[in-house]
């Protein structure tokens, strides 16, 4: 099966079917990026990186003086 027929059979689906089938692309383009390095989510590194400041309060403030 071809891109071009595939793109065809998703222009047929409902629109929340076509909702799905971006969100599904959305999340594997983010995750491999073109130069093959895996990212994950904003959000998510934003939460670790949260997480790590909360546990280790005293390293950071001795690192920032």
């Amino acid at each position: 099966m071809s891109a071009a027929e595939i793109i065809e059979m998703i222009e047929k689906l409902p629109a929340a079917e076509q909702e799905q089938v971006r969100v599904y692309l959305e999340k594997k383009t983010a995750s491999v990026a073109a130069d093959g390095v895996r990212r994950m989510e904003f959000n998510k590194a934003v939460a670790i990186g949260e997480g790590v400041f909360d546990r280790h309060p005293e390293l950071f403030r001795r690192l920032a003086q």
